[in-house]
């Protein structure tokens, strides 16, 4: 595609990179990876620094290029709207954007890493990149990652048409001789200060378990102290090896297969159809029972939470309270969605035990 674009290139004046899909790009196949061992290495890191040639090929063409974002861009199909100069996106809070590799055992490679740190910086660019945080159309248009957002798609075309009028010239921020690193570089003595401190805060959390995050944050660090076709080398030997490694294929094979299997009804027995309980009852007003309860009745199944006494019962009422005032504050509740989940729970003591059990 991108010989094409070079060929036509005197004949067109810019690109719309747009899915035929509901989701724009949900990413790469996965399967791929779990057959990978490490002789492969060598030869997955020359197929990442091909994809980036193609990348960096469109980038530097002297066309604008703009992402039009109908659905769903993560991980890889994320990266793929990176490579556009400009983003418009559908105003849908559904809609789900990022690169959440580090869940699966893998990292964003595909320049993920490099461009997510040179637009936001090293300290914002950490949740999106180290911990795989997603975001909205919305969130990306406050974060500076889409340019606009549109209620249908011949929104988003007619304002990427006037985008590529206004930026016949269009280049990435990182090419421009202006460019400055959004909170500094590694150098940047408060950024050094961070930075002194976040291997241990990482092993803390990891314990040396999660290789992926760890390639993550060198990348980062390694990639913001040179310029940018170097850091995106680096990028691409880490992942080479990192999505070669038993780690990934674990976390793919456990976060991703048999979870989706799970999530599509196959752990199912045969010969029974889906049903929803309209009553659910919890033994135990515990941590383990209140959450219980309070999984149910965020979905809008009554709960009742039975316990030795009606003061134990009531502290899991509590407990459940407690869960759901943070997202009220976040706005992800409404006050009366977390007070009929919390509600949902009611009270009982139990007096002894039914006949027999």
């Amino acid at each position: 595609m991108v010989e094409r674009v070079e060929a036509d290139k005197e004949r067109i004046r810019g690109i719309l990179v747009t899915s035929a899909k509901k989701t724009f790009f949900a990413g790469a196949q996965l399967d791929n990876v779990l057959k990978l061992t490490a002789a492969d290495a060598p030869a997955g890191f020359r197929s990442i620094e091909a994809l980036k040639r193609c990348f960096r090929r469109l980038e530097t063409m002297g066309r604008p290029v703009v992402a039009l974002l109908n659905g769903a861009a993560l991980g890889g199909g994320w990266e793929v709207a990176l490579a556009a100069h400009a983003r418009f996106a559908l105003d849908d809070p559904k809609i789900q954007f990022g690169t959440p590799e580090v869940s699966l055992g893998l990292i964003p490679g595909a320049t993920g890493i490099t461009k997510t740190v040179r637009l936001l910086g090293l300290m914002a660019a950490q949740p999106y990149l180290m911990e795989g945080k997603l975001f909205g159309p919305r969130e990306a248009m406050e974060l500076g990652l889409v340019d606009g957002i549109g209620a249908t798609m011949d929104d988003l075309r007619e304002m990427a048409l006037a985008w590529i009028a206004e930026h016949p010239h269009a280049t990435q921020a990182w090419d421009r001789k202006d460019y400055r690193m959004p909170g500094g570089t590694p150098a940047s003595p408060k950024i050094a200060m961070g930075l002194t401190v976040a291997p241990a805060m990482l092993t803390a959390k990891t314990h040396g378990l999660y290789p992926a995050a760890q390639a993550i944050l060198e990348t980062m660090v390694e990639g913001a102290m040179v310029d940018y076709d170097t850091a995106t080398r680096i990028e691409s030997r880490k992942l080479a090896k990192i999505m070669v490694g038993q780690n990934a294929r674990n976390m793919i094979t456990a976060f991703f297969f048999n979870l989706n299997a799970i999530k599509s009804g196959k752990s199912r027995p045969a010969g029974f159809t889906p049903w929803k309980p309209q009553r659910v009852g919890v033994l135990g007003a515990g941590m383990m029972g209140a959450g219980i309860a309070h999984a149910n009745a965020s979905r809008g199944i009554a709960c009742v939470l039975k316990d030795v006494s009606i003061d134990k019962a009531q502290a899991g009422i509590e407990a459940i309270r407690r869960i759901t005032a943070p997202l009220v504050a976040k706005g992800a509740h409404g006050r009366g969605e977390a007070g009929e989940a919390a509600g949902a729970g009611h009270a009982h003591r139990q007096c002894g035990r039914p006949e027999g059990l």
